[in-house]
C-alpha cells in the first residue's frame, strides 16, 4: 500500500471519490487552456492553465501528509486535555478504572472508541498490553510513558509514588504541547508579514499577463 493509500485510509477518506474530484478539477483547468486558446488564439495561453493543473495535483496529494500530521497532533493535544480530567478524578478518589470511564464523556468520538476499547481489553487482560495497544493511537512517545505510570498507579491509586510519577510526566508532556501551540502561534504571525511581498507578486504576475495578452493581440493584427 502507497504512502498516499495509507494517509487517506488514516483519514477516512474514499480513494475513488478523492480520485474523481482530482480528474474533475484537472478537466476544468484543462477546458479552461482550451477555452482561452479558442478565444485568444494564443497558444502560449494554454501554459497558464497547464501550470496550474500540475501545481494543484502536487498540492492535491501532499495535502494528505499534513492532514495527517494535523489530526496526530489534534489528538495528542485532546489527550493532554482528557488526562488532566483523568488526574483530577484520581486527586478525587476514584480508580483508575473509574476515571478512565468518567473522560469518555468529554471524548471525541474516535477517542471515545478507543477509550471504550481501552476499558473492554482492561476487562480481559490486567497486564500492561491494553495500554499500550491505546497508546499506538499517537506517535508521541511520550505518551507511552504517561500510560505506563498510569498502569503502575492501577494498584496504588492516588497514594502511592506512582501518582507522583504520572503527574511529572504528564506534566512535561502538557509542558511541551503548550510550548509547540505557542511556537505555532509565533510562525503564523511571521506567515502574516509575508503576505504584503506575496501581494505585489501577484500584482506583477497579473501585469505581466495583461501585457503579454496585448502583445498578442498586435501581433495578430499584423
Amino acid at each position: 500500500m502507497s504512502k498516499i493509500s495509507k494517509d487517506m485510509e488514516f483519514l477516512g477518506l474514499t480513494p475513488w471519490k478523492e480520485y474523481l474530484f482530482l480528474f474533475l478539477c484537472e478537466g476544468l483547468f484543462l477546458s479552461m487552456g482550451v477555452g482561452l486558446y479558442l478565444w485568444k488564439g494564443v497558444s502560449f495561453l494554454l501554459a497558464l492553465p497547464g501550470l496550474l493543473a500540475v501545481a494543484y495535483a502536487f498540492l492535491f496529494f501532499s495535502r494528505y501528509s499534513s492532514m495527517r500530521k494535523k489530526a496526530l497532533e489534534e489528538r495528542v493535544d485532546e489527550f493532554v486535555q482528557l488526562f488532566t480530567y483523568f488526574g483530577i478524578y484520581v486527586n478525587d478518589g476514584f480508580t483508575v478504572y473509574g476515571a478512565l470511564e468518567k473522560i469518555e464523556d468529554y471524548a471525541s468520538p474516535f477517542l471515545k472508541k478507543a477509550l471504550e476499547k481501552l476499558l473492554e481489553d482492561i476487562d480481559e487482560d490486567k497486564t500492561i498490553k491494553p495500554y499500550m495497544d491505546f497508546s499506538a493511537n499517537f506517535e508521541d512517545l511520550a505518551i507511552k510513558e504517561v500510560l505506563l505510570a498510569v498502569y503502575q498507579m492501577v494498584d496504588e491509586g492516588a497514594s502511592g509514588v506512582y501518582i507522583t510519577q504520572f503527574q511529572h510526566l504528564f506534566g512535561k508532556l502538557s509542558d511541551t504541547r503548550h510550548g509547540l501551540e505557542i511556537e505555532k502561534k509565533l510562525d503564523r504571525l511571521d506567515t502574516l508579514s509575508f503576505l504584503p511581498l506575496a501581494g505585489t507578486g501577484l500584482a506583477m504576475l497579473a501585469l505581466t499577463l495583461c501585457v503579454l495578452e496585448i502583445m498578442g493581440d498586435y501581433l495578430n493584427v499584423l
